[in-house]
């Protein structure tokens, strides 16, 4: 949304009075501006070299100019502008309404008879745009944004030259990836057929909820867009056909602007009124309370206190978003053990009775976001079993002044139920922190949720990033990404000295997660030196036994099969049947499923490289107690991810702890959660690995020690039994030789 202004900013610019800080960047500053009539206006500040660029200057003076001359209501005005002055600015008409990408990541995908509306009306945005001689570059979800009576295109031209000081270089790719045509992805220069790919795009997003080309790294991303088909989702019909023309390879083959807004118009693309009623309701009331937040003047934030139970909670103001910086959280506080207690505390902690809140103390709740499905409950449960463990150890202390209960709700794995989830959690003002969701899908369309809402949630399950475009400052992710992970099977292969040619099916049936993953294919040929077959089996194909007997039959010495489960235990049985005795590895997300038992013998000797540990056989004093503890409270050694998700329960309790006002008697401030979190300086150190977190609350892996907290497992006996870390196996190998 947006923030106060800082001691720093103007409080005036030309006929524009400031008001709030809309964004900032490289570039420079977007402020919400009002002019002395009242009318409001996005007024966008170039700082930094541009500012100084003569060339610059004379660039953004052309094509504010050539801007003007846009004509359609879909476009954002052109107010005033001045190249001339030190700090260049520009200022456009307001539109106070969410892009399309925090729509669907909110309310998830919107019907085709709103998607019709919108693609004919972006469509005819870009024909007016294309007339007044500009190409827009960047159409996306989140330069799209909703009112009540339309959309509206911003970000347009002028914007690209204000971010982009090379744009008629040779090879520089302009735009962003995932969302720009494949001509753009070759860094050939963009042309009005490149937005009209662009829009496509944006209608599958719309209509889907997932992006066309995936998500993931931009290499990857170029590479898609340049050579895979488009995931279309459910669409069919006319609509399908409608958006494969635009998404064409071949620019020539793309439909123009004009026609696109011929086939898609309607009455209501003709003239939207301003009731909303051509945008599903969720949406409808997205965009106009976001119109009245808005259009509110700033005033002071009221304290936040504890509520009679019969009065309607107040909203918690939201926390400033934090620096882009690396972000320590956690410490050795945080664990039992650390502070002299161990085995006789944590086999205590089995007790399940729910708090009452006795001797006056409040009672405050930790929500668990899981998901149904085969394919995600085990770690539901696992995730579910540690918030109740590390809930029981908080409540057995004779010091503290408050109780905790946990409350667990589930999802059905899809953007809808996992806003329904994230909906009640954040409708109940005794939910402090959440842990999770716990699968990919639900991360992305939950964390806009608890988002705006403050309500601080870390997923200990998740690898991707993508989250952080809807939620950058209460959502946090304590999970490898999937990108590393994939590399890292390249490490194990080369402290285990089993580098050789190897083959690597990516079966995309396994969705992001393994696309992902599919890094090892540069890891394996840029960093090992080694030569690698990739084979590609794209989604509904059942083209995996075939890419399996290709990379047999071109002699490879090493194999990687990154795909879901089942298509994983067939390439097993496939190869054993064909008598391979390399070394072969699955997708890390595959620990701890049924891939033994389903595999046979035919999965012995089958590698997962992961970041989830099993404790059980840890040296450990730590790993010993917490394991302990575990087999009296479930009867069994802690399972896969159980650990994982203890730890950053334990954070946020923690964390959670030095929010609470002393004597309890106002609530704790939700935001204050996550502000401490990512302005913290210090590590936390789990039960076996140390967490750090990066500029886009994620784990961060990228400084040293990394190697001590990934490990190897290795299907032996029916089960998977953990060899070591990577460190520990590179020392095994050094001594060995």
């Amino acid at each position: 949304m947006s923030e106060t202004l800082q001691p720093s900013d103007p409080s005036r610019i030309a006929g524009f009075r400031l008001l709030r800080r809309l964004g900032a960047g490289g570039m420079g500053v977007v402020y919400l501006g009002r002019t002395d009539a009242g009318a409001l206006a996005a007024v966008k500040v170039i700082r930094g070299e541009s500012a100084g660029d003569d060339d610059f200057r004379a660039r953004f003076a052309r094509e504010v100019e050539l801007a003007r001359r846009v004509d359609s209501p879909w476009v954002v005005s052109v107010l005033d502008a001045d190249a001339e002055t030190r700090e260049p600015w520009l200022a456009t008409v307001f539109v106070p309404g969410p892009s399309v990408a925090e729509a669907v990541a909110a309310h998830g995908p919107l019907p085709w008879r709103a998607v019709r509306v919108l693609g004919g009306l972006l469509a005819g945005a870009l024909d007016a745009v294309h007339t007044a001689g500009l190409v827009h570059r960047d159409v996306k979800p989140g330069n799209v944004l909703l009112a009540l009576d339309g959309p509206r295109l911003i970000d347009f031209g002028i914007a690209r030259a204000a971010d982009d000081t090379a744009l008629t270089a040779s090879g520089v790719v302009v735009g962003t990836p995932g969302f720009l045509a494949p001509e753009q992805a070759r860094g050939r220069p963009a042309t009005s057929a490149s937005d009209l790919f662009a829009l496509g795009c944006v209608l599958a997003y719309a209509a889907t909820g997932i992006p066309p080309f995936g998500t993931g790294t931009p290499d990857a991303l170029l590479y898609r867009t340049v050579h895979d088909e488009p995931e279309l989702g459910d669409l069919e019909g006319e609509s399908r056909t409608l958006v494969e023309r635009c998404l064409a390879k071949d620019p020539d083959a793309r439909p123009t602007a004009d026609e696109i807004r011929r086939l898609l118009a309607t009455d209501a693309t003709a003239a939207p009124d301003t009731s909303g009623d051509w945008l599903p309701g969720p949406v409808a009331r997205m965009v106009a309370a976001r119109a009245a937040e808005s259009l509110a003047l700033p005033g002071i934030e009221p304290t936040v206190v504890d509520e009679p139970a019969e009065q309607a909670p107040q909203d918690t103001p939201p926390a400033r978003r934090p620096g882009r910086r690396r972000l320590l959280l956690a410490g050795g506080a945080l664990l039992l053990a650390g502070g002299g207690t161990g085995t006789a505390v944590w086999a205590a902690a089995d007790d399940d009775k729910e708090p009452s809140g006795g001797g006056g103390r409040p009672v405050y709740v930790l929500g668990v976001h899981t998901s149904t499905g085969t394919g995600n409950a085990a770690v539901s449960r696992a995730c579910e079993r540690a918030a109740r463990f590390a809930v029981a150890e908080h409540n057995l202390s004779p010091r503290r002044s408050y109780d905790l209960k946990v409350e667990v709700l589930a999802d059905r794995g899809d953007v809808n139920s996992a806003l329904e989830v994230a909906r009640s959690f954040t409708a109940d003002r005794k939910v402090v922190a959440v842990l999770g969701p716990v699968a990919e899908i639900p991360m992305r369309g939950a964390a806009a949720v608890y988002g705006e809402a403050g309500l601080t949630h870390v997923s200990s399950s998740t690898g991707q990033q993508d989250y952080f475009v809807t939620s950058p400052k209460t959502s946090f992710q304590s999970a490898a990404p999937h990108l590393a992970l994939g590399t890292w099977i390249a490490v194990h292969a080369l402290v285990t000295g089993q580098v050789a040619r190897i083959g690597v099916v990516i079966d995309r049936d396994g969705g992001p997660t393994v696309q992902d993953q599919g890094a090892l294919v540069s890891a394996w040929r840029d960093q090992l030196g080694a030569e690698v077959v990739p084979r590609v089996v794209a989604e509904r194909t059942d083209d995996g036994p075939e890419a399996v007997r290709e990379l047999l039959a071109a002699g490879v010495g090493a194999f990687a099969y990154l795909g879901p489960l089942d298509a994983t235990v067939r390439a097993a049985r496939d190869l054993a049947t064909a008598g391979f005795t390399g070394p072969r590895w699955m997708q890390h997300q595959l620990y701890g499923s049924d891939f033994p038992r389903r595999a046979g013998a035919a999965g012995e000797g089958w590698y997962a490289v992961t970041s989830a540990v099993d404790p059980s056989v840890l040296a450990t004093r730590r790993a010993r107690d917490f394991t302990a503890a575990w087999r009296k409270r479930y009867g069994g050694t802690p399972e896969p991810y159980a650990t994982e998700a203890y730890d950053s329960v334990r954070m946020l309790l923690a964390e959670f702890a030095r929010t609470v006002p002393a004597g309890a008697r106002r609530r704790p401030v939700r935001a204050d959660l996550a502000a401490r979190l990512a302005t913290a300086k210090y590590t936390y150190d789990g039960i076996a690995r140390t967490y750090t977190f990066g500029e886009l609350h994620q784990y961060d892996n990228s400084g040293d020690g990394w190697t001590d907290d990934t490990f190897v497992h290795e299907v032996r006996g029916g089960r998977f039994r953990q060899l070591g870390s990577l460190a520990e196996l590179d020392r095994a190998a050094k001594a060995d030789s």
